[in-house]
């Protein structure tokens, strides 16, 4: 996918960098713009990467819930985590509602 940024957004973003994006990506994202979700690829590409950065900067939580499961699970004896574990653990996150404000 190329496009050209306006000389508007080049002020802001100096830096040009080509990346090669699936095809199912590349259709989404035009969707995306023709959509009006973003006004071009560049300003939703740079939203997604925000949220991704300032997800993985967010501070761990521990809330009494996963302390008290932490307390709990340290009194049991240890075994090695199996693929249904995992799995089950993937399904969970992909389940969890996010919070109110985050």
């Amino acid at each position: 996918m190329r496009f050209n940024l306006s000389p508007a957004v080049s002020q802001w973003y100096p830096l040009l960098m080509t990346i090669a994006l699936a095809k199912d990506v590349e259709d989404f994202l035009r969707e995306q713009v023709r959509a009006g979700v973003a006004t071009d690829p560049s300003e939703l590409a740079n939203d997604v990467l925000r949220s991704v950065r300032d997800q993985q900067r967010k501070p761990f939580e521990i809330t009494p819930q996963l302390e008290a499961w932490l307390l709990e699970a340290a009194d049991q004896p240890a075994t090695p985590l199996t693929k249904a574990d995992l799995d089950g653990i993937r399904q969970r996150a992909r389940n969890r509602k996010p919070r109110a404000g985050t």
